[in-house]
């Protein structure tokens, strides 16, 4: 009898034992759990050297960019399916790209094959560039317009024949002369920038230029292309632009946010935004005024579902050079050298306006814009260029249309 009460009370021993470990583990197990998610916020530089080799693409274009970034396993796969494709008529292959099971920003770059092709040659580099996104909008844009006033500091940023550069309430802006013929510009974006500013990405590949293209052009175009092909499903290039003030990408009139299931964070967009080029320092350039600022609201995060809200919304009316735009007035120009704003284009029309992953119903615009009523366009750009049905062609050469 004493040797089967000694028996149970040893088994009861280190039965209370193993519990007291398994307490005292969980909290351990759950921060690896947790560490393997986090999202380390990156500096102004870190950001810098993502963003570099897009920043001076036009802006629809560096919108698309972006969300898609979020997705790199769908980049490759419609990069490998756009390969596969590369000799189907223009038409035939939107049709196909329209009915693909992809986000709207990757079905828009098919019309991009170059593009494309780089983000899925450069899959680390992609990765990490929807990373920051995700979960620092608001920094990411205040880097891309910072690489910007770097650029043109340097005198390489510059209207040209191909694209038009302005400046529009405190922000440079970038689209095409053409608004049915849109040119990739090409760049070494370690050059363009000036020596010593930020290293390379490690890995990242730099493709080869257009035919022509040398070192000391600075930046070169590949030949333009025709996007009226691609406008007639909603998703098509006019169909975006990057939201400078709000830290977010419009689709269609409307805050757009990536519900990526792959990136850190997922269900929390925007929740490490630190402002980081809200005041000087390295990788900021001098006399630099960040367009997002988290003082001013913004987007934060909302819950595992991917929606966000905007903060600070304005419930009447669009920010000032919204109206100054709709009523054709000048914008301010920040450097005489810039060529004129572009005159505002009608809203498009045709085809079926897709509305999933539009902002959540009942949040407002991002922060300084006011919600989308009746289609105005966001602040600082025109209602969205008509589209033009002119044959598409795949990028290469240098200069002219690719028919």
């Amino acid at each position: 009898m004493k040797r089967s009460q000694a028996v149970s009370g040893y088994q009861i021993a280190r039965q209370s034992i193993a519990l007291a470990l398994s307490v005292l583990l969980v909290p351990f197990a759950s921060g690896n759990l947790y560490a393997q998610g986090a999202y380390a916020p990156l500096d102004a530089p870190g950001l810098d050297q993502l963003v570099a080799p897009i920043a001076l693409y036009p802006d629809p274009l560096v919108a698309q960019i972006l969300t898609a970034s979020t997705y790199p396993q769908q980049i490759s796969d419609a990069n490998n399916w756009t390969h596969q494709n590369a000799g189907m008529l223009p038409q035939q292959r939107a049709d196909l790209a329209n009915g693909m099971p992809w986000d709207p920003s990757i079905k828009a770059l098919t019309a991009f094959p170059s593009v494309l092709d780089n983000l899925a040659r450069n899959t680390n580099w992609t990765t990490s560039l929807g990373n920051a996104y995700y979960n620092q909008p608001g920094d990411v844009m205040n880097a891309v317009q910072a690489m910007r006033v770097q650029a043109q500091q340097g005198g390489y940023l510059r209207s040209t024949p191909q694209q038009r550069v302005y400046v529009d309430g405190g922000q440079i802006l970038i689209a095409p002369v053409n608004p049915a013929l849109v040119y990739v510009p090409y760049y070494d974006p370690w050059r363009i920038y000036g020596v010593g500013i930020f290293a390379p990405y490690p890995g990242y590949y730099l493709a080869a230029g257009p035919p022509g293209w040398a070192v000391g052009l600075g930046i070169g175009f590949f030949a333009g292309i025709s996007i009226g092909l691609f406008a007639h499903y909603g998703w098509g290039f006019n169909s975006w632009a990057p939201n400078w003030r709000g830290g977010g990408v419009y689709y269609n009139h409307a805050a757009y946010y990536s519900r990526s299931g792959t990136v850190y964070n997922h269900g929390h967009f925007g929740g490490y935004n630190r402002g980081v080029f809200e005041h000087a320092g390295r990788g900021v350039p001098a006399n630099f005024h960040a367009g997002y600022a988290r003082g001013e609201g913004g987007v934060r995060a909302e819950g595992a579902r991917g929606g966000v809200r905007a903060e600070g919304a304005r419930p009447g009316g669009a920010r000032p050079e919204a109206a100054r735009a709709a009523a054709g007035r000048p914008q301010p120009q920040a450097h005489a050298g810039n060529v004129g704003r572009p005159t505002p284009h009608a809203a498009a029309g045709g085809g079926a306006r897709p509305q999933a992953h539009a902002a959540p119903a009942g949040h407002s615009a991002p922060a300084g814009h006011s919600a989308p009523a009746g289609h105005s366009a966001p602040a600082g750009h025109s209602a969205p260029a008509a589209h033009a049905a002119a044959p598409h062609a795949a990028a290469g050469g240098h200069g002219g249309a690719h028919k």
